[in-house]
């Protein structure tokens, strides 16, 4: 078991000229204008490499210097915060992942819909078309046909899960896996019913908390918000760092923010086998589970890109083949995207955990921060001790 603290290089197999490739590699970044803001953490057997801070808090002239501790909008990486969730409750035997997602929402259902169970939404699976749910919420709230949100439930989240219970599915469940975050807002239901607490404050309660977390949030305090990165209004992605609706979403697919290190902190436990600090999190069977492949032979697309075996484990995305985040990470890493520039990964082979928050300036692909490669190339290229 290991916590991410300072430690000799030694003791961590790793270089000190390779150190200060991974540091002049990131600062580069932001000089050569990649972009203008950027906090890594890089770990190696529990030793803190590099925890750094390059750029501004935002895209004025006069905008203070970032720090360490700045925060960042994770987006989709929260929803790693889901399924671990999830598999805590698994855990406790209160929810079965081979079980119908309609044995915990009764609303979710139509045509095939009995065969969409809690397994196909961790692996995006599930035959969902986010797109179709969309429109049929809009129609739904021109008709005022949208029930009450109960009271610990989110307004909002509400309505677009209510939109989605009868709505058709594009294909048969465990088929193709296309990327769905309507079902990750499914999931935060299913906790929010079996749990009885609200998703977010279950999340809070048991996840954050036990392991140290203290700067990862949904509805962003008042106090901390200028700890909050910004970004010039026309980039992409913007509205999802610092829109009033963003710094107060409690969405289950995409709505927590987090330091860089509190992010290493998630990802240290899950290479410690599911503990942290004393506390286990998960079992390390439940780790193990979470991090393999779990739908072989399954291909996807995603925007541009395709993948014949789309490698996707309850939660996190399995490297396999993909080179996914870095040219030298193992087929064994498990990592997850953030739509606004955060990257996370694990890889259990080489013993390291990196973190890479940015601001993505290339607007002709900026759902995935381009350049996370080099980041993880510098770190891997650092060990000299295998």
């Amino acid at each position: 078991m290991k916590e991410i603290s300072f430690s000799s290089l030694e003791q961590a197999g790793i270089s000190v000229d390779g150190v200060q490739r991974i540091r002049t590699a990131a600062t580069q970044m932001v000089e050569d204008n990649i972009t203008p803001t950027q906090v890594i953490v890089a770990a190696r057997r529990g030793t803190l490499l590099v925890h750094q801070a390059d750029g501004k808090f935002g895209p004025e002239p006069e905008a203070p210097k970032l720090t360490v501790d700045a925060l960042f909008p994770l987006c989709s990486i929260t929803k790693l915060f889901t399924a671990t969730s999830i598999m805590m409750l698994v855990e406790q035997g209160r929810i079965g992942l081979n079980r119908p997602v309609s044995d915990y929402i009764p609303e979710f259902t139509g045509e095939g819909k009995t065969n969409v169970c809690v397994h196909h939404l961790l692996t995006h699976t599930s035959g969902l078309d986010t797109e179709a749910i969309r429109s049929n919420e809009i129609a739904l709230r021109e008709k005022g046909e949208i029930p009450e949100p109960e009271p610990n439930q989110d307004p909002d989240i509400h309505s677009f899960l209510y939109s989605g219970y009868t709505a058709p599915l594009i294909s048969e469940p465990g088929t193709i896996m296309s990327y769905s975050g309507y079902g990750y807002e499914l999931l935060g239901e299913i906790i929010r019913r079996v749990s009885g607490q609200a998703y977010d404050k279950f999340v809070h309660e048991n996840l954050f908390q036990p392991i140290g977390m203290t700067n990862t949030y949904y509805c962003v305090p008042q106090e901390v918000r200028k700890k909050v990165v910004r970004r010039i209004p026309e980039a992409a992605c913007a509205e999802w760092i610092e829109s009033e609706y963003q710094l107060n979403s409690i969405s289950a697919g995409g709505g927590a923010y987090s330091t860089a290190m509190d992010l290493a902190i998630f990802g240290q436990t899950f290479l410690n086998g599911g503990i942290y600090n004393g506390v286990r999190l998960l079992s390390p069977v439940t780790v193990k589970e979470m991090t393999r492949n779990q739908i072989p032979g399954v291909s996807s697309q995603y925007r541009d890109e395709v993948f014949p075996e789309a490698y996707w484990g309850y939660g996190w995305a399995i490297n396999g083949t993909k080179r996914d985040g870095g040219d030298l990470l193992s087929a064994n890493a498990y990592s997850h995207w953030g739509a606004a520039g955060p990257f996370l990964c694990v890889d259990p082979i080489y013993q390291t955990v990196t973190v890479h928050f940015s601001v993505e300036l290339d607007h002709q692909k900026p759902f995935k921060n381009m350049y996370v490669d080099y980041f993880n190339n510098t770190v891997l290229a650092a060990i000299i001790d295998l």
